[in-house]
């Protein structure tokens, strides 16, 4: 079976039996050759990273859009610092035992590999790498290891895939690479639910599997599930549903007041009388637990932040068709100093300031709120928010 590198939950073609990839590490994968690419195959280690960006920008806005960029593993100059489009052009498998040709090992780490690319896009020139922002964050990012195949061939080193020369072998620093044995460092694990062993349902890169018999939810991680705690928002309409899934942050912010919903009405200056009750009811931040565009993420974060649902939580999912998680919630607390600078009321001051604000979650609870399909809209009513399908179908692909 060969697998591609977003495949996270698989149906085995043999037994037909659904299983879940677990890693401790990020995935390695890589791009076949072609097969006049010949035999002297050198495979090249570069990182890979996809996810979401925003920046915070001097005169109060904030820039934020998709991100899919690479950048050579090893201590190469006379190679290509980055892959370009090909990671996205090309179907990358993940990495197996028995494929053929010399594996180089990495020795630059993701850290190392994200400060030489941003180093290398500002002497390019490329925005907003060469603005100063007050705070950049990265947010749902997915990090690969991609192997890019060349060949040794009249004695030069070869882009196989192009069939064009990239560097004479005598001014390739390969000699003091080190090479390793590609390993394969996933496991395989039942999508079966271990409480009552019934199938999980969950498509093929969600975080969360639900159990339609036993109304639990499970955790996909690197040795297997864990119980997952979620709520519902109930709605008793007929209608088609799709739950979308939110994160409920409690979050203890450094350098503001803002651990009432009346400290966040000030903050946002919110045009609401401020009441008791409002000084006693706590405020949670609501960011989506799974992918979208960046500037439809935080439109989502400032929508359900600013609704702040109060009402009751089921805890049983029924006939709720479940948008799959694709985002954990450490990684959506990474999002809310972003978030806090989209919602202040006075950016200019803010945003300057944001160096000096701290912010660590306390607690996240998985929520999933019932959106009903109308055409090619999903609504929630009650909110109200409306959201176009194909956003979240070009969600899945960040």
């Amino acid at each position: 079976m060969s697998l591609e590198e977003a495949d996270r939950i698989f149906t085995c073609a043999w037994c037909r039996v659904k299983l879940c990839i677990g890693s401790r590490g990020p995935l390695a994968c890589f791009i076949p050759p072609p097969a006049a690419a010949g035999d002297d195959i050198l495979f090249v280690p570069y990182w890979r990273l996809k996810g979401m960006a925003f920046a915070c920008m001097p005169g109060g806005t904030i820039a934020a859009g998709a991100i899919d960029l690479s950048h050579i593993a090893i201590a190469a100059p006379s190679l290509p610092w980055s892959l370009g489009i090909q990671p996205q052009l090309a179907r990358l498998r993940l990495l197996s035992p028995g494929i053929g040709g010399t594996f180089f090992a990495p020795s630059v780490t993701i850290e190392e590999g994200l400060a030489g690319y941003e180093t290398n896009m500002r002497q390019l020139g490329v925005p907003p790498w060469t603005a100063p922002a007050h705070h950049r964050a990265w947010i749902g990012e997915q990090v690969s290891l991609v192997y890019y195949p060349l060949s040794r061939r009249d004695g030069q080193v070869v882009d196989t895939l192009r069939g064009s020369p990239v560097t004479p072998v005598e001014r390739w620093e390969y000699t003091t690479l080190a090479v390793k044995q590609p390993e394969v460092p996933v496991r395989y694990y039942a999508a079966a639910c271990p409480d009552c062993g019934w199938d999980l349902e969950g498509d093929r890169d969600t975080l969360v599997l639900s159990c339609r018999n036993c109304e639990r939810a499970w955790m996909r991680g690197q040795e297997g599930l864990q119980d997952m705690d979620f709520r519902v928002i109930m709605d008793d309409s007929k209608e088609p549903q799709v739950g979308l899934p939110f994160w409920r942050i409690r979050a203890a912010v450094d350098g503001i007041p803002l651990d009432t919903f009346a400290d966040y009405a000030r903050f946002c200056n919110l045009p609401r009388a401020v009441t008791p009750a409002m000084e006693e009811a706590p405020f949670f931040f609501w960011v989506p637990a799974f992918k979208a565009s960046a500037e439809l993420y935080l439109r989502l974060i400032r929508r359900m932040t600013l609704f702040q649902w109060q009402g009751e939580f089921g805890r049983q999912l029924g006939s709720l068709k479940c948008h799959p998680v694709t985002l954990p919630a450490d990684e959506g607390a990474e999002s809310l100093k972003t978030a806090l600078a989209d919602l202040a009321a006075d950016k200019k001051n803010v945003l300057p300031k944001l160096g000096q604000i701290g912010i660590a979650m306390k607690e996240a609870i998985l929520v999933y709120v019932p959106f009903r399909a109308r055409g090619g809209e999903f609504i929630q009513p009650q909110i109200p928010l409306a959201i176009q399908r194909k956003a979240l179908q070009y969600g899945l692909n960040i």
